[in-house]
């Protein structure tokens, strides 16, 4: 009983020596020798938005920061790429709206503003701004229907194409991945394309993209995908046509993805920055370092932790579509519940400095070298994740840790548009 309390007063000791205010204007994020650094947090959360502004200004002021990885395709990427060039705010809607077909809890006023704030960001660096690229799967077809036909608008006697382009412009066509209608003409697209290859491939305006975002489509045909293993062969592709190797590079993803071991985490969006495995099914950042693709300590995993904050949880349609409403979390979903909570939570609370306070949790002399928390989930009446986590520690998956409170949850856009009516 004694050594457990010395011990849990060493974490509390080693916190306050390694905490950092992120609200001060003093404010800099000290790990700058990374390669690729992750943040992740629960979705639906307003104030995640603005720790990812602080980490990302920052890096940027500190000059680090090259190119950021959003949770998003390649083509939609490319269109977030085209606002922050040309500030284009109907663009901006359409993308904020699509965004939420992967990650169905951001597609709210503050994603929305935290795109202007990126654009704002990036006009005080016109010789060396952040560009932005997508890695993960197709959840969408819009931006990657329009992408191609931006690509293809050269050639003007291709009859699939001109089916694609008025399906397009149909304001009621359902873009989701799941209609089958739409599926269908691109198969048809794609077949017409390889038939007449000679033909159209010289008038394409970039060939290579083109190629790829026909492979992410053609991913959707088969009965299962890989996701975390379609994000890795998309990186890998993207690292050398972009020669991303000497680049910095921020990924903004949920907590599986940015993991930096493998995990069986059970809140499956947040699963994507751990840097080693917990179970068999290895995350994004396990797979780059598993695979030496970078080496483990280049790699920069950080989480955001929730207290007495609220989520946005679901949306409301009504049997046609229509948004109608919106609801709200505040216990189950935020990670410090008494029916749901992170083990060590509490600690991070007590030695807070203010609303969003930054822990280094990977010194050498870290207590959290050694036992499972803030990995692992204590649930009442269910089972843990202890199990998982066996023989790993706290600093294998992450290195910092962000402590959120008293967060708001994200409102949807189309109260935006309610509000402009």
């Amino acid at each position: 009983f004694i050594s457990i309390n010395l011990f849990a007063q060493d974490k509390k000791a080693y916190l306050k020596e390694n905490r950092f205010d992120m609200l001060a204007s003093d404010f800099r994020f000290s790990e700058t020798n990374f390669e690729i650094i992750g943040f992740g947090a629960y979705h639906g959360s307003a104030k995640t938005y603005e720790v990812e502004k602080l980490i990302i200004n920052d890096l940027k002021r500190q000059g680090v920061l090259d190119y950021y990885f959003p949770e998003t395709n390649f083509s939609q990427a490319f269109y977030f790429q085209k606002y922050l060039e040309n500030g284009d705010e109907k663009l901006l809607k359409d993308l904020v709206l699509a965004f939420q077909s992967i990650v169905n809890q951001e597609g709210t006023i503050e994603t929305f503003n935290h795109w202007k704030n990126l654009r704002e960001l990036n006009k005080k660096y016109p010789q060396n701004p952040v560009q932005i690229l997508g890695c993960d799967v197709i959840n969408e077809y819009k931006f990657p229907i329009k992408h191609i036909l931006y690509l293809t608008e050269n050639i003007q006697n291709w009859e699939e194409r001109r089916y694609l382009e008025k399906i397009f412009l149909d304001e009621n066509t359902d873009f989701g991945i799941d209609n089958e209608g739409l599926e269908k003409q691109l198969k048809s697209f794609i077949e017409s394309y390889r038939r007449n290859k000679e033909t159209f491939e010289g008038e394409i305006k970039n060939i290579d993209d083109f190629r790829f975002i026909l492979k992410n489509i053609e991913y959707n045909f088969n009965d299962k995908r890989d996701r975390e293993q379609i994000i890795f062969d998309n990186y890998i592709y993207l690292k050398e046509k972009y020669k991303l190797g000497s680049k910095k590079q921020f990924f903004k993803y949920g907590f599986f993805h940015i993991q930096k071991v493998n995990s069986q985490f059970y809140f499956l969006f947040l699963k994507h920055i751990q840097k080693v495995r917990e179970g068999n099914y290895p995350s994004f950042f396990t797979r780059l370092i598993e695979q030496n693709i970078y080496e483990r300590n280049k790699v920069v995993s950080v989480m955001g932790y929730l207290t007495k904050s609220k989520v946005l949880w679901n949306k409301i349609y009504d049997k046609q579509g229509n948004y109608k409403t919106y609801t709200i979390e505040k216990g189950y979903g935020i990670g410090d519940y008494w029916k749901e909570y992170f083990k060590g939570i509490g600690k991070l609370k007590k030695m807070k400095l203010s609303d969003i306070t930054l822990f280094r949790l990977n010194a050498e002399n870290s207590p959290y070298h050694k036992g499972t928390d803030l990995m692992e989930v204590k649930q009442l009446f269910k089972k843990s994740n202890k199990a998982e986590l066996k023989g790993k520690n706290t600093t294998d998956f992450i290195d910092f840790a962000v402590l959120i409170s008293h967060s708001e949850n994200q409102i949807p856009l189309e109260e935006m548009f309610k509000k402009n009516r």
